[in-house]
């Protein structure tokens, strides 16, 4: 047993020095992830993230991948499949499929759903000091657990490709990004698809390492001091490798579908550098994802007529021919292609945005800079080179794929938003700019002790001052108002029994907290809300928030054709005058100012009166 004085020396001196390291940083980051989810947290303010929640909320209760968040196009994309011969055509009157979200991330959040204890009623004495919905900070929870994985996975990454120095700053800017923090309480698929996508990253890197020691002596990999030379292996490894990396782009895929076009990048990386086994390398990883997604996709043919549902016209949404929420909110499941010069249009508006503002900053740090000066110095180390160029190559591929999908939902929230996908490379931006950060600071002169590491910490907090800034004084409210007040709400939406229907302009959110089954806004009252009131299935209610409400009057309301719901709350609101044969008659006295309920009978009272 050692003495009192060996154990000091150790600490102080000797191996327990690192442990004492190692415990300090553990307790900052625990320290940091407390005071983010107290002052920082937010109920959600995303409709995918309501949607999503209601979707895993269905699965864990055994009511199948169905949603409550219900758009007209959804209705009219079904109604189409299954034809009007049959009963409950546009499926209304039963649980109603989600042809909008693929499924991995719901079906994780199930299970979160099932093993930790979710609250989803928000009790009346909660109500008038509501601050936070409980399954909210359930879910966030859950996507810091991914973020928290992928900085440990990005920490060894970057420390078998480079060295510790750079592992340690590439994971420190990691867990220093204030836009990744702000995602990790969004509700959105961003952590997960960001943990998939550094795991295609090694697996990649893993393949291509031992492709060239299969190949050569590793002369250049000793020269740039890396600690382990791969020895060379077996078809049946490459084999089990490449079926990895399938597994995770089909997993990504079905989080989010635009993960499915770094599937390209990938197949060309191994043709072009992994030189052993290549062909059935690629045959292997073509595979599997198709036989992992492939099945899903026919799912949605089959309720829809496309593999990818509604997100089958993300490229068409926001041209100049069917703008904002114009395809979702429509009736009709014929939507004519806006060309060639449509498609352009929309490319050409979107791509300087997205290069001049989230390019430079990508991942909310301005580490991301040095990934992009970096391009000029060459790497003696091929390994790199290759990863660089992968890198590159999925930029150049996400700036078009983020350009072209990009809908009315990025409007809502332009940078947290599920249609940002090039935050996905932000782990292998930040360690390349990690590595040139490293070789230019060893150029640099010192001139006394320690003042290589007040430079390092000094960057550190340069890169990390959004979320230093952000820490600091005001505290953020917690509320998303305007539209949400999850307490109303949810009260709103318990007016109507669970098979009666609702519409609303926040479908989503009357889905997630009031949990009933709730219609967008239709783009008009005449013909598609009478059509679907008389001919399918009568709406118990309507529900209207400042998302209407609160339109601009001459540009968005008076010379608007899909403004109908707002001219509606004007003529209910200031001359008490429902349109000539509305069947909802009865409207409440004192929902908000800024908001409209109307309903078939006055559900609010303790016992209905018709």
């Amino acid at each position: 047993m050692p003495s009192l004085q060996e154990l000091i020396h150790k600490f102080e001196e000797g191996e327990g020095t690192k442990s004492i390291t190692k415990l300090a940083i553990l307790l900052v980051f625990v320290a940091l992830l407390i005071v983010y989810n107290v002052r920082e947290y937010r109920n959600f303010s995303s409709p995918e993230a309501m949607e999503l929640s209601q979707l895993a909320r269905n699965v864990s209760e055994g009511k199948g991948f169905t949603t409550q968040s219900i758009r007209p196009f959804s209705l009219a994309m079904v109604g189409s499949q299954r034809g009007e011969n049959k009963d409950d055509p546009m499926m209304l009157k039963q649980p109603h499929p989600d042809l909008t979200h693929p499924p991995v991330y719901p079906f994780v959040l199930s299970l979160w759903m099932k093993v930790v204890p979710f609250q989803y009623d928000i009790p009346s004495l909660r109500a008038e000091n509501f601050r936070r919905y409980q399954p909210e900070v359930m879910i966030s929870f859950l996507n810091q657990l991914f973020f928290v994985i992928t900085g440990i996975v990005l920490f060894f990454l970057s420390r078998r490709l480079f060295d510790p120095s750079v592992a340690w700053m590439s994971t420190a800017v990691f867990f220093g990004s204030d836009v990744l923090w702000r995602f990790s309480i969004s509700g959105l698929t961003t952590m997960l698809s960001i943990l998939f996508f550094v795991l295609l990253v090694t697996c990649l890197v893993v393949m291509e390492r031992a492709s060239r020691a299969s190949l050569e002596e590793m002369d250049d990999d000793e020269e740039e001091g890396v600690a382990l030379r791969p020895r060379p292996r077996s078809v049946a490894w490459y084999f089990g490798i490449a079926a990895l990396a399938g597994l995770i782009i089909g997993l990504g895929g079905l989080t989010r579908y635009s993960f499915l076009w770094l599937l390209f990048p990938s197949l060309l990386f191994v043709g072009v550098y992994v030189k052993s086994h290549k062909v059935p390398v690629i045959l292997t990883t073509l595979a599997v994802t198709l036989v992992l997604v492939g099945p899903w996709l026919v799912r949605n043919y089959q309720a829809s007529g496309t593999l990818f549902g509604i997100s089958s016209y993300n490229v068409a949404m926001d041209t100049s021919d069917f703008e904002n929420d114009r395809i979702e909110r429509s009736m009709s499941s014929t939507i004519s292609s806006p060309g060639f010069s449509g498609y352009l249009r929309k490319l050409l508006v979107n791509a300087p945005e997205i290069i001049t503002e989230q390019l430079p900053t990508l991942g909310g740090s301005w580490m991301s800079m040095f990934f992009f000066v970096g391009l000029m110095v060459p790497f003696s180390n091929p390994g790199l080179r290759h990863l660089r160029f992968f890198a590159v190559a999925c930029m150049g591929l996400l700036v078009v794929v983020q350009a072209l999908g990009r809908t009315h939902m990025s409007e809502i929230s332009p940078l947290i938003n599920g249609q940002n996908h090039l935050i996905l490379l932000s782990p292998v931006f930040f360690m390349f700019g990690a590595a040139l950060f490293f070789t230019l600071l060893d150029q640099l002169p010192f001139s006394f002790d320690g003042a290589r590491n007040v430079v390092i910490i000094g960057v550190f907090m340069v890169v990390s001052s959004p979320l230093i800034l952000r820490l600091l004084p005001p505290k953020t409210t917690p509320i998303v108002y305007p539209p949400y007040s999850p307490p109303l709400i949810q009260e709103i939406g318990y007016w109507n029994e669970p098979e009666e229907l609702m519409m609303s302009d926040i479908p989503w959110a009357v889905a997630w907290y009031g949990n009933r089954s709730c219609l967008w806004t239709t783009r008009n009252l005449e013909p598609d809300f009478y059509k679907i009131h008389d001919q399918y299935t009568p709406i118990k209610s309507v529900y209207l928030t400042p998302v209407t409400t609160n339109l601009r009057f001459m540009s968005e309301v008076l010379k608007d054709p899909d403004a109908a719901w707002a001219r509606f709350y004007m003529d209910v609101q200031l001359r008490q005058n429902l349109p000539k044969g509305f069947p909802l008659k009865y409207g409440h006295p004192g929902v908000m100012p800024d908001q409209l309920y109307v309903s078939d009978r006055q559900r609010w009272l303790p016992v209905f009166q018709e």
